[in-house]
């Protein structure tokens, strides 16, 4: 057994009409199982979601409970993220597929640079003003898989941006299966659709047309599977990590905080983690003016425990319909990190291939028991995972 695992970003449930009508989309889901209420997990914001993609796990248990450590004090565009699989607290897919003897290959996938799992690792590494995005590729990735593929195929691809670059990890994608040692494990995390919601809206023309082009690439990805003749090894795993929702109305949240009670917030966009050395007065602070800074609801310690949020935030709050938080003055349009209880919370699972039911849909899901229902697929192992393998998926239990 195979697998293929394709994370679609910024997609879900109030899109999964317009997806289920594009040609390779409704064809996993036809030929497999489909779940379009997938409940993911907080805060729904890339990079926590993604590491519990690959572990079954919490953000609380995994580690990774944001895109990038606190770093207030740093200007925005000069503030690191969680590059590194070190990050990572518990075992991974990867690493358990490593384990078992199995060839892991990892395309623009969030927190796995620096991955001793991943033979063949094009991580999702930005380069900081300064920095040289070729030499920090090289430190984080595979050096010398990624050194031939920019000599054989750099030269296809126009930008960095979006949708150039999801191209290009298609383009590499095809590449791993039509060479003489195919992965058993892929991973590959496309991110056209979050680009064009964050800088057009989420109900724009572009979002419409990153959809259609994510679909082809998936549509890509199967054919070349099919091409290498592991059509009938292979187990396709398409996910989504979070919806976005429209919010132009943003707020300096964090210096009205700082300027008050010295309290610091952290973005999260529709949301935010609140620190400092008394949250009592911070929170309220918060309730004294939560409206006109387009405050919502405030969670409490209690409440972020049993969300499962990391372990060192003990207050947060979520935005107001339309409202985001920000570091710095700027044009908002699409954006995420609200509550579990939004629709666009509610996320996407597409699975086909060996053993996988045929035209089955669920009616609900965790996120975090996708990893532990590939792991069972697969015969590996994943002994912290809190999620459990999805029951009706399978041909035999």
């Amino acid at each position: 057994m195979r697998l293929c695992m394709i994370s679609l970003d910024a997609v879900a449930n109030p899109d999964a009409d317009r997806l289920l009508s594009l040609p390779a989309l409704s064809a996993l889901a036809d030929e497999g199982v489909f779940c379009g209420n997938v409940k993911t997990v907080y805060p729904t914001i890339t990079y926590p979601i993604h590491a519990s993609l690959l572990t079954g796990c919490y953000p609380e248990t995994h580690g990774i409970g944001h895109n990038q450590p606190l770093q207030q004090d740093t200007p925005q565009e000069m503030r690191t993220w969680y590059w590194s699989i070190g990050d990572i607290k518990v075992k991974t897919l990867h690493q358990a597929a490593k384990e078992k003897g199995l060839d892991v290959a990892s395309i623009l996938w969030p927190v796995t640079g620096k991955n001793p799992y991943v033979r063949r690792n094009f991580p999702e590494v930005l380069p900081l003003p300064g920095e040289s995005a070729v030499m920090k590729m090289l430190r984080y990735a595979s050096p010398v898989w990624i050194l031939r593929m920019e000599l054989l195929y750099g030269r296809t691809r126009k930008s960095i941006l979006q949708p150039d670059l999801d191209d290009y990890a298609t383009l590499l994608c095809e590449k791993l299966y039509a060479g003489i040692r195919p992965p058993d494990v892929l991973t590959v995390h496309l991110v056209d659709c979050d680009s064009m919601r964050h800088w057009h809206g989420t109900d724009s023309q572009e979002a419409h047309d990153a959809m259609k082009r994510l679909d082809a690439r998936v549509g890509r990805i199967v054919a070349a599977v099919q091409k290498a003749g592991l059509l009938d090894e292979t187990l396709f795993c398409v996910v989504s990590d979070h919806g976005q929702q429209d919010a132009p109305n943003g707020v300096l949240l964090d210096a009205k905080l700082k300027a008050a009670c010295g309290a610091r917030a952290q973005s999260l966009g529709m949301g935010a983690y609140i620190f400092g050395p008394d949250l009592d007065k911070a929170r309220r602070v918060l309730e004294e003016n939560g409206t006109k800074w387009g405050v919502g609801r405030i969670f409490i310690d209690q409440e972020l425990r049993a969300l499962h949020a990391p372990a060192d935030v003990h207050l947060a709050v979520d935005a107001l319909p339309g409202y985001c938080f920000i570091d710095k003055l700027e044009e908002t349009h699409g954006e995420h990190g609200f509550s579990l209880d939004c629709p666009q919370a509610r996320t996407l699972l597409w699975l086909k291939g060996p053993g996988i039911r045929k035209g089955q849909r669920l009616a609900k899901a965790n996120l975090v028991d996708i990893a532990p229902t590939l792991a069972k697929a697969l015969g590996l192992d994943l002994p912290q995972a809190e999620g459990k393998a999805l029951t009706g998926v399978f041909i035999r239990p």
